[in-house]
C-alpha cells in the first residue's frame, strides 16, 4: 500500500513539474511583449510623416520604440505564378519587427526606404508561390509591385510594407524598456504625438503580470503546504534536536513562500491606490480592465497581441493544471506518525540499546 502511495505521489509530482515547466516556457516567449502597448483607433489620426518628424523632434527624450501601422483586409493579391488570392494588407511606419516578434522566418524585414520590399505570411507564400521559401517573388498589390524581403509564421494571408509619408495611420503600438511602465504614460505619449485619445489599448505589462502570478503561484502554495505539514511533524516530536530541525525546515518553507509572494507580483504604479483608506479603488478599477477587455476582444487584434493574449492563457491554464497536479501530489504523499531525520539503522540500534 504505501509503495503505491509512493508511486502516485511521483507521478503525480512529476506531472505538476511538467505542465509548470511548459508554462514557464510560454512565459518566456511572451517576456518580451509585457513591456509593450498597443492603441487601437477607430480611423487615421497621424500620417506618416507627421509621424517622424515628432519622433526626430523627440530624440533626446526617452521615448519607446514606436510602430505605427493601417489595416485593410480583402485586398487583392497577384503572385508572379499567376495565382491570386485575397488577404490582410498592412502599410507600416516606423518599427516593423516590434508589429511581428519572433515571427520572421526567412529573409529579412524591408530596410526603411525600401518602397518595393513587403513581407509575407508562409499562408500568403503557400497560396500564391505553393511554397514557404518565398523570398524574391513579386507580388501585386493595390496597383503596385513588391518584392518578398522576407516570410512570418502564420496561415492567414498576410503582406506589409512600409508606408508612404501621406499615408494615413491608425493604429500604434509601443514598446519600452521596462514592463514597470505604467499605461497613463503610454496614453500620454500618444496624446502628445497624435492629439487624440485611443479608442482602445492593449496594456502587454497587464497580461504579463497575471502570468506572473500564475507561475509563482504552485510555489506559493508548496510553501504553504509544505510548511504547515513540517511544523504539524515538529510538533510531534519528543525530542529537542529532532523538533528543532522540523522547525528550521519550517522556517526554509516560509521563506520559499515570501520568496514567491515578491517576485510574483509585478505591477505598475497605475495599479496602486494613492491611499490605502480607497477601499473602492480595487473594484473600480477590475470593473475599467474587464470592460477594456471585453471592448479589445471584441474586436480585430494585430497578430503581436493575439499571441500575448493566447499566451496568457496557455500560461494560466498550465499553472492552473500544476497547481491542481501538485495538490494531488500532496494527498497522495505517504502519511507517517512520527517524522523524523534518523535512518532506519540508527533506530535499530537505539532499539538494542534500549533493551539492554
Amino acid at each position: 500500500m504505501r509503495k503505491n502511495r509512493y508511486a502516485a505521489f511521483l507521478l503525480w509530482a512529476f506531472l505538476a513539474l511538467a505542465c509548470w515547466g511548459m508554462a514557464l516556457g510560454g512565459f518566456l516567449i511572451n517576456r518580451h511583449g509585457n513591456r509593450e502597448f498597443t492603441a487601437y483607433y477607430d480611423s487615421t489620426v497621424l500620417t506618416g510623416k507627421a509621424m517622424d518628424i515628432f519622433t526626430r523632434d523627440q530624440e533626446e527624450e526617452d521615448i519607446p520604440v514606436t510602430a505605427a501601422w493601417k489595416e485593410e483586409e480583402k485586398e487583392n493579391f497577384d503572385g508572379s505564378l499567376d495565382r491570386s488570392c485575397q488577404g490582410t494588407f498592412l502599410e507600416v511606419r516606423g518599427e516593423m519587427k516590434i508589429l511581428f516578434p519572433r515571427q520572421l522566418i526567412r529573409g529579412n524585414f524591408p530596410w526603411r526606404e525600401d518602397d518595393q520590399g513587403c513581407v509575407i505570411s508562409r499562408g500568403l507564400s503557400q497560396e500564391l508561390f505553393g511554397t514557404d521559401s518565398g523570398v524574391g517573388n513579386e507580388i501585386q498589390a493595390q496597383g503596385e509591385t513588391y518584392t518578398v524581403r522576407g516570410i512570418l509564421e502564420g496561415k492567414d494571408n498576410l503582406l506589409a510594407v512600409w508606408a508612404k509619408e501621406e499615408e494615413g495611420l491608425e493604429n500604434f503600438r509601443l514598446s519600452y524598456d521596462t514592463d514597470l511602465v505604467p499605461v497613463s504614460q503610454a496614453e500620454e505619449f500618444l496624446y502628445q504625438m497624435t492629439g487624440v485619445e485611443p479608442e482602445r489599448i492593449f496594456e502587454g505589462n497587464l497580461y504579463g503580470a497575471l502570468s506572473r502570478f500564475s507561475l509563482f503561484l504552485p510555489f506559493l502554495i508548496l510553501g504553504v503546504l509544505a510548511g504547515v505539514r513540517s511544523f504539524q511533524a515538529g510538533r510531534k516530536q519528543g525530542d529537542v534536536r529532532k523538533k528543532l530541525c522540523w522547525y528550521v525546515l519550517t522556517g526554509l518553507f516560509c521563506l520559499l513562500f515570501l520568496w514567491g509572494l515578491e517576485n510574483s507580483i509585478r505591477l505598475s504604479p497605475d495599479y496602486f491606490p494613492s491611499m490605502w483608506s480607497d477601499l473602492s479603488f480595487y473594484p473600480q478599477l477590475l470593473e475599467e480592465k474587464v470592460k477594456i477587455f471585453q471592448e479589445l476582444t471584441a474586436e480585430k487584434l494585430c497578430q503581436a497581441d493575439s499571441r500575448i493574449l493566447t499566451g496568457t492563457w496557455r500560461t494560466i491554464l498550465l499553472s492552473g493544471s500544476s497547481l491542481f497536479l501538485e495538490f494531488l501530489a500532496a494527498g497522495a504523499f505517504p502519511e507517517k506518525e512520527v517524522w523524523h531525520f534518523y535512518s532506519p539503522l540508527h533506530r535499530i540500534k537505539e532499539k538494542r540499546i534500549g533493551k539492554i
